[in-house]
Parts: C-alpha cells; sequence; structure tokens
C-alpha cells in the first residue's frame, strides 16, 4: 500500500511540475512580451507614475 501512495504522490508531484515548467518557459514570456508591447499598459504606466512622483 505504500508503495502505491508514494506512487500516486510522485505522479501527481511530476504533472504539477511539468504544468508548473511549462508555463514558465511557454507562455509567461509571451505575456511578458505582450505587457511590454501592449499600448494601454504603457499609458496606464505614464498615468499612475505622475501620481506616484
Amino acid at each position: 500500500m505504500n508503495l502505491i501512495t508514494g506512487m500516486i504522490e510522485l505522479t501527481v508531484l511530476a504533472v504539477f511540475s511539468v504544468l508548473f515548467a511549462g508555463y514558465a518557459l511557454l507562455i509567461y514570456p509571451f505575456e511578458k512580451l505582450n505587457e511590454k508591447m501592449s499600448s494601454e499598459v504603457r499609458e496606464k504606466k505614464l498615468k499612475y507614475s505622475a501620481i506616484s512622483q
């Protein structure tokens, strides 16, 4: 029974590790790039940075 429980735990850990790594390597860089290219984000940064200064 301990062997089966250990295998299930390792499988769950492996699945979440792969999902996290996939997101970090494939999706997140494109999200950050899109954020830097977005004119809406740029406008909001200018709008709110003027208030904080």
